[in-house]
């Protein structure tokens, strides 16, 4: 074979394994890339081939340790690069974000910005919020290839965390129209316009999402979130069917249970809504890490005409609702500073959680005494009518001397006080 023939061959190999790259599979394309460096050795478009297949099959570890090696045998700056690229990807999927993003820099050092250089450092310094450096690479990536979806995606979501909801709207808007499949972008855009009272076009956002979407975990607050607007439309059996989809999509977490007894109190059915969240009930540990079922509860005996228990249920409440957080997402949740209790507007579950990270975890009696000490709060206000922040004294239990000593309180009259540790 001549050295033009054996070129035009190796060629021909390495178009195949892009194809099978591209076509997701994997397993044929590290067979034929094993054939292929044995027969005709380190080649530099192989090795770049190695370190990307390990990259797209999620074998982080696999894919640095080939990126390593691939830099001790290869010299162009372009082929460096494009390793180097590889490296910070993987690294960032790792959450190794300091190392990820000297990737990124060495790369772009080494062989210029190239806009997947620029796009994945730009998701480093999401994560590192670093929002301006962000906004800079992304420019960058757009000026070079405006037809990519991605960096609209991304500066919409930076947009949407500096509360610029309209700029973050016609961000994710031109990001879906550049890629319809983008779930994520589509979510939030929903999210956008059902805050802004564009119930029918978040419905129709939503469309592609809930009934095609490949997402569980976006298709969930997708369904919530379309139960929720047809409520706002009066279609409460269009609410309860979402409501429902949900259930079946995630019957083991609360939120599809309490959207759906939200949907049978809409029309009136307590008796039913109370069977839904004896179910939403069931799958937590301690029904405080659900506040709303208190609510719920409530409004269903008031239905029933049972005035009593309701404010009993009402009182048990304390912080605000988990639903709408999952619904809306963290940076829209519409009841992050609304009390379910005025009387009890501290979450004890969820400073539990900043604590302990997990609740479980916490010494035996903790929890019991740090309630004793939030109890307390109202009449510390009530003593303290000038003062804007309250610290108060955490507990101290035995087997809890690496949780926080004390608590700061940040009074806001009339709304809700909110804390952090120190």
């Amino acid at each position: 074979m001549t050295e033009s023939e054996d070129i035009s061959a190796l060629e021909a190999v390495i178009d195949e394994i892009d194809e099978l790259i591209v076509d997701d599979e994997l397993e044929q394309a590290q067979e034929a890339l094993n054939d292929a460096l044995e027969e005709y050795g380190d080649v530099e478009e192989l090795l770049l081939l190695r370190a990307e297949i390990a990259l797209d099959a999620e074998d982080y570890e696999v894919c640095i340790a080939a990126v390593d090696d691939a830099l001790k045998r290869v010299d162009s700056d372009e082929g460096r690069g494009q390793l180097l690229e590889l490296r910070g990807y993987a690294q960032f999927y790792l959450d190794r974000l300091e190392a990820a993003r000297s990737s990124f820099n060495e790369a772009i050092r080494t062989s210029g910005a190239s806009w997947t250089a620029l796009l994945g450092r730009a998701m480093v310094h999401e994560e590192l919020l670093y929002f301006r450096a962000v906004m800079l690479d992304l420019e960058r990536a757009i000026a070079m290839d405006d037809q990519e979806a991605q960096p609209f995606a991304i500066r919409g979501s930076i947009y949407l965390r500096r509360g610029q909801l309209s700029q973050a709207e016609d961000e994710l808007s031109h990001a879906l129209s550049l890629d319809p499949d983008d779930e994520e972008s589509r979510l939030s855009l929903a999210r956008l316009q059902a805050t802004s009272q564009k119930t029918s076009a978040a419905i129709e956002t939503l469309e592609p999402l809930v009934e095609e979407g490949r997402d569980p975990e976006l298709m969930l607050p997708a369904l919530l979130l379309r139960s929720q607007l047809s409520l706002t439309l009066g279609s409460t059996e269009a609410a309860e069917e979402d409501a429902q989809r949900a259930v079946d999509l995630a019957p083991d977490r609360p939120w599809g249970h309490l959207q759906l007894a939200a949907s049978r109190l809409t029309a009136m059915r307590p008796g039913d809504a109370i069977a839904a969240l004896k179910e939403a009930e069931s799958t937590v540990d301690d029904i405080q890490q659900i506040p709303d079922a208190f609510a719920l509860r409530a409004s269903a005996y008031d239905q029933l005409e049972k005035p009593q228990k309701a404010k009993q249920m009402r009182d048990k409440a304390e912080g605000a609702a988990r639903l709408p957080g999952v619904v809306y997402g963290d940076w829209l949740n519409p009841a992050r500073n609304v009390p379910l209790n005025p009387n009890k507007p501290i979450d004890v579950r969820t400073l539990m959680e900043q604590i302990f990270d997990d609740p479980s975890q916490a010494p035996p009696g903790y929890e019991k005494a740090l309630r004793e000490v939030i109890d307390r709060v109202p009449s510390m206000i009530e003593e303290n009518p000038e003062a804007n922040k309250i610290r108060i004294q955490l507990p101290e239990v035995e087997g809890a001397e690496e949780a926080p000593n004390s608590l700061v309180l940040q009074v806001t009259r009339p709304k809700e006080q909110a804390g952090s540790q120190e």
